[in-house]
């Protein structure tokens, strides 16, 4: 029901990666000495990479203040990569439902939608609690649902009718079909919300 950092994390990893894999390939031209002889101006294999004395090099006080913006910089990139991380439920807020916004706008709580689709699925059998989540706009709306059955459900035929009935009945009332839903279940020994499940004994005679 929470959303995860998957593209952003996708991105930066791809960054990394081309970053990583540029530095690899300059490190392997320098050391066989294609790099220096591709470019002169640059060090030569056998000689030292930096000559002379590092003090001097940091010495200024412009190459300190860059090293330093540098390095918070990238501190922040850190801070704001691993907040990121944390996972959100991101709901929509409120749907504005209009065809022409000059006949006029109507406004809808994407929460009372989410309600609703609750409580239709409260009633199919087996069903003992479930909570709907709608995220998106209102011309591209998601759906993510948590159902809840009781272990002895039939599975399949709650699908069913969650495809068959509960998500086109939102569809309908938002005028336009859902760019995407999810479903989550899980099973719980509880009674069902709606209807019963009788355990029978006997005896089978072919």
């Amino acid at each position: 029901m929470r959303q995860h950092a998957g593209a952003l994390n996708r991105t930066w990893l791809v960054i990394l990666g081309i970053l990583a894999l540029a530095g690899g390939v300059l490190i392997l031209l320098a050391a066989s000495g294609t790099l220096h002889a591709m470019s002169p101006a640059t060090v030569a294999a056998e000689n030292p990479v930096v000559t002379g004395d590092l003090h001097t090099v940091f010495e200024p006080a412009s190459v300190t203040a860059i090293v330093l913006v540098a390095g918070i910089l990238l501190g922040a990139l850190g801070l704001l990569w691993i907040l990121a991380q944390i996972p959100r439920r991101n709901p929509a807020d409120r749907y504005r439902l209009h065809q022409d916004p000059a006949s006029g706008t109507t406004l809808c709580e994407a929460s009372v939608l989410g309600s609703a689709v609750e409580n239709q699925i409260n009633t199919l059998p087996g069903v003992v609690g479930s909570s709907a989540l709608l995220r998106g706009s209102a011309r591209e709306p998601d759906l993510t649902m948590k159902v809840t059955v009781n272990n002895r459900a039939d599975i399949q035929d709650i699908l069913h009718s969650i495809n068959a009935r509960v998500i086109p009945d939102l569809s309908t009332a938002l005028e336009t079909p859902l760019r995407r839903t999810g479903i989550q279940l899980e099973v719980s020994g509880r009674n069902p919300v709606s209807g019963s499940t009788v355990a029978t004994t006997g005896t089978v005679i072919y």
